[in-house]
């Protein structure tokens, strides 16, 4: 019987033990996983703080380099605003086509080189008619139709509200380039 109860003893000391290493085990293990993520952070932190002084250094690199083109640069482009009016006069009416726009050109070492390229935004037609001419024509015209005896040259309205409806109607007109 007394191996019978050394044995039990031995075999309860033994689960003891097992149970006693396995919380040891489990624990050194969490420590570990704590020490892991808290050496992560760490060099997640130190990543960032390279990267950012790579940033950092990056930018200052190219505005010496963008300030150093600059000054030894020898192409230069000069852009200024452009403007064309063409336009056309007639007894009746007067139409302008407007192009505006931006010229630009390539100077090396300050001398031009190649001829200007003007480059057209918007192009704008306006048409006006002159009132007073057209006045004039349709009461010359009045005149003449009132001088002719035949009754079937008469309109059926008043020629000088016809002209001033069509003087209403003219507008100005955009055209895309």
């Amino acid at each position: 019987m007394m191996t019978q109860d050394m044995f039990i003893g031995i075999l309860g000391a033994t689960f003891i033990w097992i149970i006693v290493l396995l919380i040891f085990f489990t624990n050194q293990k969490h420590k570990r996983t704590i020490a892991i993520k808290a050496k992560e952070m760490e060099f997640e932190k130190e990543k960032n703080q390279i990267l950012e002084r790579i940033r950092t250094e990056k930018q200052s690199e190219f505005e010496k380099g963008y300030i150093s083109g600059t000054e030894k640069s020898d192409f230069i482009i000069h852009v200024e605003p452009y403007k064309n009016i063409d336009g056309k006069k007639s007894y009746f009416q007067n139409s302008q086509m407007v192009e505006i726009g931006y010229v630009y050109r390539l100077f090396v070492k300050g001398v031009p080189s190649l001829d200007p390229h003007i480059q057209i935004v918007e192009r704008i037609k306006l048409s006006e008619l002159n009132e007073k001419n057209v006045d004039s024509a349709i009461g010359k015209l009045e005149l003449i139709l009132d001088k002719i005896p035949s009754p079937h040259l008469r309109l059926a309205s008043n020629l000088k509200e016809f002209g001033k409806g069509l003087l209403k109607n003219t507008k100005a007109k955009r055209i895309n380039s």
